[in-house]
């Protein structure tokens, strides 16, 4: 029998190490920023705490452990659940994503590479240290994984032609994600719509706080912008009634489909015939031109 000769290479395997460089990952958020207000910072206190004994912040609340990760295994295309040093990275990782998330967006702020810079632990210098740092593919990885069960949003980077590489990667917490933190989900989407307002109004700048003070001022300006324009709305609303009033009801219904394409400027692809004839009748309805007797109609007797 011929014996079977293997010819020589230079593969081998490694002698490096493939243990996790850094096992237990921990953001704790510098004493000298400014506190998270409302349901904001209800989250962050949520999910870390001061031990009373040595001062040292811990994970309070571990999202990782949640239910939903369980539940939506096969969802998420998994057999399997997350191994113990990718639940310490995502209750980490939760804690950061929380710091720096833009409230009224829910975007974080800082991109994959920045995330995993502020996961890595530092010497006394203040530098990362390259044997126990958090790389940016761990980072990512478990990202893609989130955004599977719905936790996060990833939207895909474009590419920069100018400098020949990809735009920074900002990923997005959903409403799912803020419900891991245990917040009050009615009383954040409440804030979060204020400070949306607030940034388009050009009060705030996103990321800014905004003062109660300052919401209870903008809330009264609102209110009195919006009374004037129910009364503006009202008025008009009353001379078409008295214009349309003398027309047959064939007529009215017409004028007011004529008067609702005008107003969309004939951008009605969007609607079905059903549709756009539903707009009509609400349109009649608000202005009480439905139930009208017919022009020259004689009294009952």
């Amino acid at each position: 029998m011929n014996s079977t000769q293997q010819n020589p290479d230079k593969r081998h395997r490694g002698e490096h190490s493939t243990a996790c460089k850094c096992p237990l990952p921990l953001y704790v958020r510098p004493a000298h920023y400014k506190p998270l207000s409302k349901q904001h910072g209800r989250a962050l206190r949520n999910l870390m705490s001061q031990d009373k004994t040595s001062g040292a912040w811990v994970i309070r609340r571990r999202v990782s452990a949640d239910p939903i990760f369980t539940f939506l295994r096969p969802v998420a295309d998994r057999k399997r659940a997350f191994r113990e040093v990718r639940r310490r990275l995502l209750d980490a990782l939760f804690v950061l994503f929380v710091n720096k998330a833009d409230l009224a967006t829910g975007i974080v702020t800082i991109n994959i590479t920045k995330l995993a810079e502020e996961l890595s632990p530092r010497n006394e210098d203040g530098q990362i240290i390259p044997e126990t740092a958090v790389t940016v593919s761990r980072v990512s990885r478990l990202i893609d994984e989130l955004a599977r069960f719905g936790i996060v949003l990833a939207p895909e980077t474009e590419w920069d032609y100018v400098n020949g590489c990809r735009f920074p990667k900002h990923i997005i917490i959903t409403e799912e994600g803020w419900r891991l933190t245990g917040v009050d989900m009615d009383k954040l989407r409440a804030e979060q719509e204020e400070r949306l307002r607030a940034i388009e109004d050009g009060i705030l700048q996103p990321g800014e706080a905004m003062t109660v003070k300052e919401a209870r001022k903008r809330w009264y300006e609102r209110c009195r912008h919006q009374t004037i324009l129910s009364r503006r709305t009202r008025a008009i609303e009353g001379k078409q009634r008295r214009k349309l009033a003398e027309l047959p009801f064939d007529e009215r219904k017409r004028q007011v489909a004529e008067r609702i394409f005008r107003d969309m400027k004939g951008d009605i692809h969007h609607l079905t015939p059903q549709q756009f004839e539903k707009m009509v009748w609400t349109q009649l309805y608000q202005l009480e031109l439905v139930n009208m007797e017919q022009p020259g109609t004689a009294p009952p007797h």
